[in-house]
């Protein structure tokens, strides 16, 4: 009874999914964007967290391209957007390089995975023209089946790109990139030492308790 209760204790104990990171890019423009992108997978299926944020903020994005591998998609939800109304799923399952008005990948190359050769999402951010936005954050639903660790490429068109130590919203921006990256998978969160500490505490107490009895 006593080892059934830690057991139900211990799983009871959150551990969150890991998420793809992206932070290293290669571009075909000479300069890159200080992208740092994430995708974590939530606990129910298919609900997929991403956050796109530019630090030290010399870029602003345009475009996000998401490959998850040989996989097709069927019908999709977008919710939770910040800063409202800034980001529009503008295509899934596609084998185009193309974003929306001035928005596309045009000459970088990007190796999709083959044999589908296709992004499996497609996000419009912002419009063209300074938005003065550094981070885009939004959930992607109806991805059953789908973990974050089938993510195997994204790629960001962006406008405003600073050179040399320039950053926004002050510097002198007019170039634009196109960078493509690689996942990194940290690994899951596991337990905060104190949650950790009062699960061995309340394990302690069941066994007093059992004595008792």
């Amino acid at each position: 009874m006593l080892k059934k209760l830690f057991l139900t204790a211990l799983l009871a104990v959150p551990i969150t999914s890991q998420s793809a990171t992206f932070n290293t890019w290669t571009t075909n423009e000479g300069g890159t964007g200080n992208y740092i992108l994430t995708v974590t997978e939530q606990a129910t299926d298919g609900i997929f967290d991403f956050n796109l944020t530019v630090n030290p903020w010399n870029a602003e994005a345009l475009g996000l391209f998401i490959d998850f591998g040989n996989n097709d998609l069927g019908a999709t939800t977008l919710s939770n957007v910040t800063p409202s109304g800034q980001v529009s799923l503008f295509a899934t399952d596609t084998s185009s390089d193309n974003c929306g008005s001035g928005c596309n990948l045009n000459g970088l190359f990007a190796p999709v995975s083959s044999p589908d050769g296709e992004w499996e999402l497609v996000f419009r951010l912002g419009s063209q023209g300074f938005n003065n936005i550094q981070t885009f954050s939004f959930t992607v639903g109806g991805l059953a089946g789908l973990n974050d660790t089938d993510i195997t490429l994204a790629a960001i068109r962006s406008q405003q790109l600073c050179s040399g130590t320039d950053t926004l919203p002050t510097g002198s921006c007019g170039g634009s990139d196109k960078s493509y990256g690689y996942p990194t998978f940290p690994g899951p969160t596991v337990p905060e030492p104190g949650i950790l500490g009062l699960i061995g505490i309340s394990a302690l107490a069941l066994r007093k308790f059992a004595k008792k009895q």
